[in-house]
């Protein structure tokens, strides 16, 4: 069995004709440190969004833990979670920072990605 907490298979995203992710895969295991370099408009934030369902990928398959993530396709044909509490779930489990996108500026970085836990999970800042 796989000790990796996250794995990504195959993931393809388009916009119409326009394939932007072309079968990317990633594999992590608990305590992993990840960066993903690459040129503008290579599809960086674009993949970081579909693991998170902040997009909704094309094509793919994505495992949190273990545990495959139900997908149907929505109208536009788009994978979207099956099961809302599933997607919860998932993002409860993953943390992402997106350089430039949506930080306090008064915060620092570690502040910042402390408050989605303290205001949605009622967790106090020592957990």
């Amino acid at each position: 069995m796989s000790d990796n907490k996250l794995n990504v298979i195959d993931l393809h995203k388009r916009y119409g004709e326009h394939e932007v992710l072309k079968g990317v895969s990633l594999q992590a295991k608990a305590g992993d440190v990840i960066s993903i370099i690459g040129s503008s408009g290579s599809g960086k934030s674009t993949f970081l969004r579909c693991i998170n369902f902040l997009e909704k990928p094309s094509e793919g398959t994505i495992v949190v833990s273990g545990q495959n993530i139900g997908l149907v396709r929505d109208k536009d044909g788009q994978l979207k979670v099956a099961d809302k509490n599933q997607l919860r779930l998932l993002r409860t489990r993953l943390t992402m920072v997106f350089q430039h996108f949506n930080l306090w500026s008064h915060m620092t970085v570690l502040e910042n990605v402390m408050e989605a836990p303290i205001q949605v999970l009622g967790l106090s800042k020592q957990e």
